[in-house]
């Protein structure tokens, strides 16, 4: 018996709790900075970090994926793991347009929104990866991409 009389298997199943609480936290910090301003709710933010990340991986190569989703929280990573494009394909060339039209059709939303709804996920997803990563994702993607993906001038 270890502390107070509590068992190994107990201590292990706490300790295991306690980093799935931690886990869930910062699941959950990124899902209600998404939701902020105050028009969407948890399951929409959810669909729509799922829509942008997925489409945004299909347009960078593997490895950067693979970097930049080590650094997200691991209940997101494992949404991630159901996006269409395969984790190991090339990535796919399109553009702004394309890339919009696939969140709009994927959330059912205009493009407008779609658009809305990136620059969103992008801001929270900056705030969740390094400077560095920040700016690999940056180098993979076309400049009006990227448009989206940098920070808005303040």
């Amino acid at each position: 018996m270890g502390h107070h009389g509590k068992s190994e298997e107990e201590l292990q199943r706490e300790r295991e709790v306690r980093h799935e609480g931690h886990l869930e936290t910062t699941y959950k910090t990124f899902i209600n900075e998404l939701c902020l301003p105050g028009d969407l709710r948890q399951d929409e933010a959810e669909c729509a970090a799922v829509a942008v990340l997925c489409t945004l991986e299909s347009r960078i190569e593997p490895e950067e994926s693979q970097d930049m989703e080590a650094q997200l929280p691991q209940k997101l990573r494992e949404l991630l793991a159901h996006c269409r494009h395969g984790k190991e394909e090339a990535p796919q060339r399109f553009g702004k347009k394309t890339f919009l039209e696939r969140i709009a059709a994927d959330l059912d939303v205009s493009a407008e929104e779609a658009e809305s709804l990136t620059r969103r996920v992008f801001t929270t997803l900056r705030d969740q990866i390094s400077d560095g990563e920040i700016q690999d994702v940056e180098g993979q993607l076309p400049p009006d991409i990227a448009d989206l993906w940098r920070a808005p001038p303040v």
